[in-house]
């Protein structure tokens, strides 16, 4: 019987992946570029919504520009019209959201019933865009992430090469802990629920998914950092700082409790360790690429 799945975007990393994990399975696969769906449009919305009759939507659309300042919008606006629209006709929607929904609370790790209170206008819209979930669709999956490391875009991984293979200086917080967590290990995570759902999972609300293996930003930092000696990756030597100051805007951490995802699901945490050498001979060649493309 087919199943099809209606993937919201496929130009962020995010919807890279989601879109190179779904290409080895058996799922119809809905994509629908900036000409065919205006995400602004409700009336569009509906109408391929009714056209193609999705039996699950992964929503990404707006979730990198919700971490940069003044980004949030889209994220605001596609998941409301895709709360509304999927809420009346049934539809099941796993969207993506963020550990930044939690606040100064002191937590070591936060758990999918913790309350949310976002310090900062990132926080304020995946919250926001949480509460339109539940509030108008029954059948939803909220997927929180810790810190996402990959190969492409703006992340912890991507601006510490930068910055280390410039031999710039790099200022990274001791107190600030997240368990990194890579972009192909969170699509593989939605397309494990996606799989389950279409053979009748009946799992709803709020789970969590992050690595194994927590650790400080500066950890962090220092790992690569070795791992790019060893290598003989860098060219100038980096100047690493840390910092020991409780940031105001920013959860201290970012480590999730994953119960819910593992035991609705079988979902197991896998650690971000084997992964590193790997995500960073692929931003190596993304970036030789580039520069052959100048």
């Amino acid at each position: 019987m087919s199943f099809t799945l209606l993937l919201t975007d496929v130009i962020s990393p995010l919807g890279k992946a989601l879109e190179h994990e779904l290409e080895r399975e058996p799922f119809k696969l809905l994509m629908p570029s900036a000409a065919e769906l205006d995400w602004s449009n409700p009336l569009g919305l509906a109408d391929y919504i009714d056209k193609h009759k999705p039996d699950l939507v992964i929503n990404t659309c707006g979730w990198e520009e919700a971490y940069h300042s003044g980004g949030q919008s889209l994220l605001l606006s596609s998941t409301a019209l895709l709360a509304e629209h999927c809420g009346a006709r049934n539809i099941p929607l796993i969207h993506f959201s963020s550990y930044s929904v939690f606040g100064g609370d002191g937590k070591g790790t936060h758990s999918e019933k913790d309350e949310v209170s976002p310090l900062n206008e990132t926080g304020n819209a995946f919250a926001e865009a949480e509460r339109m979930i539940v509030q108008k669709l029954e059948k939803h999956i909220v997927l929180r992430l810790s810190w996402v490391i990959g190969a492409y875009g703006d992340n912890l991984l991507t601006r510490l090469l930068s910055a280390f293979l410039a031999g710039a200086s790099v200022s990274v917080n001791r107190r600030l802990r997240g368990a990194p967590t890579a972009l192909s290990d969170a699509a593989r995570v939605a397309v494990a629920m996606a799989k389950q759902i279409q053979c009748g999972a009946e799992n709803w609300g709020v789970m969590h998914y992050c690595s194994s293996d927590a650790c400080t930003e500066d950890e962090f930092a220092e790992n690569l950092l070795q791992l790019l000696i060893q290598q003989q990756l860098l060219t100038a030597e980096p100047s690493l700082t840390l910092e020991d100051s409780e940031p105001i805007d920013e959860p201290l951490s970012a480590i999730l409790g994953c119960r819910r995802a593992r035991d609705y699901f079988g979902i197991q945490s896998r650690s971000w360790r084997p992964s590193l050498l790997p995500l960073v001979k692929q931003w190596l060649h993304n970036r030789e690429q580039i520069k052959a493309a100048k």
